[in-house]
């Protein structure tokens, strides 16, 4: 076929000269269809039909000048046709065998293929069972066999390999019985060789405690050698993860049980020997903490005693030390520092200029505890953080110190005293008077401010103070001392310190001699002078305190006005409680006596002057106690008062009775005469019950009305200028001398009077 295709082909080729002419078959049509001249169809149509047949004639001219042989190039075409439809044959026969056998064939082939593929995925199937099952039973067998050589490290791993195994079954194994039965049987055996371990740690690693009310004795047995077995034991603890549990429990014991409690208490620490310390913690003294020194020693030797047996690696490097050390690091240093090095923080500008000495010693603790491992490299060591804040730590120590000894001076007894004060408050001296306009106007502002403020304000008066209320004041001034030389932050905490003292006096006082106060005059007058002392020194403390800070820059307020009343009322409220008291006494004294009844009876009961006698002895009790206590001033005035409210009542008592018989007339008058004799005495100088008592001349006055005649009343009220009308209301005159006096025409006569 190629043969006949290459003959006919070389029939087929054009010579080189042998071209066909271009026929340009637009610009033919231009020329017969001029666009520019109006034609008909019928026109052109000759036209175009004529050049029609001279391309015809051109064509056979081209035709007949050709090299080709047409006719062999038709049956060229035919030839190749029938061959091409033979193909067409073939290549269907050869579909058809296609679809009718070899298919038939490969889906044989494909149907065996997946049957083998099925077979062979059940024999694998099968095979990793059988597998699974063989492997648990080596592990088991390996288990046995390190548990028989006492190898715990190599049973932990059989165990261990059993477990991945187990957690990562092959399909199908998990279903099985007897995988159940593994993992149970893994689970008990893994258990009890947790347990062997956990005694054999307990063997080499165990404490027992003795405690009593005064003592807590613990016994520390580490008795770890250097040895194959105790690093097998080692191993396999760490290997099934149990290691780090049993070494907190221990941490946890050492810090709660032994640190802590050695921080805190008075205790030794001794070692026994090698493998074996004994701690001793006693509570006698729960308030007793011990000197930062003797803790840093005995913390040593508990630490260097755990490093001897932990020290050791056990494992890549690995030490127990070090995992101790991670586990205690942190709890330990917060419990060295805000149990023990903060307590070292000094209270006063001295000490605090020497803790350097201090910082170095726990500098070469830092030192220790490092080479021992409790840190690793790298870490920081916070035992010196605390220092970052030195400035705040010791304002609080420096405040903490000063509040609990100001409530120990506070919780001292009242009735140790001293004597202050001035009897007298000195005159200021004349001084010579310098010439000039100037002096003058200062002259003028001095007598001002003297008018204002009177000299006695600088002065106090001579009376017994507690010597509490002294040691107090000092305290204050010792804080304000130290607040000067101290910077801004510890100046301000100790300004405010000293001013919570006085409020802390004001709430501890009180409430500790509550009973005494209640009870006790002596007591009383102690603690009315102590707030009185202290109100007074308050009143120029802040002044002082600012002519001390002079030149320094405060952002705060220096001031103790605020706290005087507040002091002052304090000493006055507790001593008006006391005051009700006693007149309460007194009231309770007269009136449960006949003074009482003298609207029922005709003549009093002995009770009446066992009464008044009993109440003179009450203010001659208080005299007793009070005098040279109280200032002068004081004291007479609270005396004129309980003496004045005293003769109120007995005046009261017979002003308000309606008929007055002449036996009782006569038995009042020699009472109040009584009265009127021993009360005097009760004064420092007897003349002030005249001045000081409003009631004494009316008191007097009654005594004479009781005993004396309507004439001689008559002659007392002298028309409304006398004592009586001085000291009488006319209501009160009137209704006395009716009470007195039988209805006579003089009487009527008086009263009419009487106006």
């Amino acid at each position: 076929m190629k043969e006949n295709q290459n003959s006919l082909s070389k029939k087929t080729e054009l010579k080189e000269n042998n071209i066909m002419e271009e026929y340009d078959v637009e610009s033919k049509i231009k020329i017969i269809l001029d666009c520019n001249k109006t034609w008909t169809i019928k026109e052109k149509m000759p036209l175009l039909l004529e050049e029609i047949e001279k391309l015809k004639n051109d064509m056979k001219i081209f035709l007949s000048n050709t090299d080709f042989e047409i006719p062999a190039i038709l049956d060229e075409a035919a030839s190749l046709r029938e061959e091409s439809q033979e193909l067409i044959e073939e290549m269907k026969a050869c579909q058809s065998e296609i679809e009718n056998e070899t298919m038939a064939e490969i889906l044989e082939t494909i149907e065996n293929h997946d049957k083998i593929a099925k077979e062979l995925e059940t024999v694998k199937f099968s095979w990793l069972i059988v597998y699974s099952v063989i492997q648990c039973g080596n592990y088991i067998k390996i288990y046995e066999e390190g548990k028989e050589a006492k190898s715990y490290s190599q049973s932990v791993d059989a165990l261990c390999e059993l477990l991945c195994h187990l957690n990562q079954p092959v399909e199908g194994f998990e279903k099985l019985d007897l995988y159940t039965q593994t993992k149970s049987n893994y689970q008990l055996i893994f258990d009890k060789l947790c347990q062997d371990l956990y005694d054999e740690w307990d063997k080499m690693i165990s404490h027992t405690t003795k405690s009593d009310s005064r003592k807590t004795i613990i016994i520390l047995n580490l008795s770890l050698q250097n040895t194959r077995h105790y690093f097998d034991i080692l191993n396999a603890l760490y290997k099934s993860q149990k290691l780090s549990d049993k070494c907190a429990e221990f941490a946890v014991f050492i810090l709660k049980e032994v640190i802590l409690p050695v921080i805190k208490n008075e205790s030794s620490v001794e070692c026994e020997s090698a493998e074996v310390m004994t701690v001793s913690i006693n509570h006698n003294k729960p308030c007793s903490r011990p000197n930062f020194r003797e803790t840093i020693s005995k913390m040593k030797t508990l630490l260097s005693f755990i490093n001897t047996k932990f020290g050791v690696q056990f494992t890549n490097g690995r030490t127990l030390m070090g995992m101790f050390g991670k586990l205690i690091n942190i709890d330990f240093c917060n419990f060295m520092v805000n149990e023990c090095f903060i307590r070292t923080i000094p209270n006063n500008l001295s000490d605090l200029q020497s803790y350097y000495l201090v910082t170095a010693e726990i500098q070469e603790f830092q030192r220790f505890i490092k080479q021992l491992g409790l840190y690793t490299e790298g870490e920081t060591l916070p035992l010196l953080s605390y220092m970052e804040n030195i400035d705040v730590l010791f304002a609080n120590s420096s405040s903490q110190y000063f509040l609990d000894t100001a409530r120990t001076i506070m919780l001292k007894d009242l009735n140790v005293t001293m004597s202050i004060g001035l009897e007298k408050i000195p005159e200021e001296p004349q001084e010579a008077k310098p010439a000039g306009v100037a002096y003058v106007y200062m002259e003028e502002a001095l007598d001002l401010f003297e008018k204002t403020i009177p000299n006695s304000l600088y002065y106090f008066p001579r009376c017994l103070i507690s010597c509490t209320a002294q040691e107090l004041l000092d305290l204050v001034y010792v804080m304000m001392e130290q607040a000067v030389q101290c910077s801004e932050l510890v100046s301000k905490k100790l300004y405010h310190t000293a001013r919570l003292t006085f409020e802390l006096y004001d709430a501890v006082v009180p409430y500790h001699n509550e009973n005494y106060l209640l009870t006790i005059p002596h007591f009383v007058a102690l603690f009315h002078n102590n707030c009185m002392y202290l109100a007074h020194n308050l009143q120029t403390l802040g002044d002082k305190w600012l002519n001390l800070m002079e030149g320094r820059m405060l952002d705060y307020a220096i001031g103790f006005l605020d706290l005087v009343q507040k002091i002052r009322e304090l000493g006055y409220r507790h001593l008006a409680i006391h005051m009700q008291q006693q007149r309460k006494q007194i009231l309770d004294n007269i009136r449960s006596s006949d003074l009482n009844c003298i609207v029922v009876k005709d003549v009093l009961d002995e009770n009446a002057e066992a009464a008044v006698r009993q109440c003179l002895r009450q203010l001659l009790a208080l005299k007793n106690v009070w005098i040279g206590v109280f200032p002068s001033n004081v004291f007479t005035k609270l005396i004129a008062t309980l003496v004045n409210m005293f003769v109120d009542e007995l005046i009261h008592r017979v002003c308000t009775v309606e008929d007055i018989s002449m036996e009782m007339a006569t038995q009042l008058t020699e009472m109040y005469t009584l009265v009127v004799q021993k009360a005097p005495q009760l004064f420092i100088t007897p003349t002030d019950v005249d001045k000081y008592v409003k009631s004494w001349i009316k008191l007097q006055e009654l005594i004479f009305v009781l005993s004396g005649s309507l004439k001689d009343i008559e002659n007392h009220w002298n028309e409304g200028t006398g004592p009586l009308a001085v000291h009488f209301k006319v209501d009160e005159l009137r209704s006395l001398i009716k009470a007195l006096f039988q209805n006579t025409q003089f009487r009527a006569s008086l009263l009419s009077k009487i106006k």
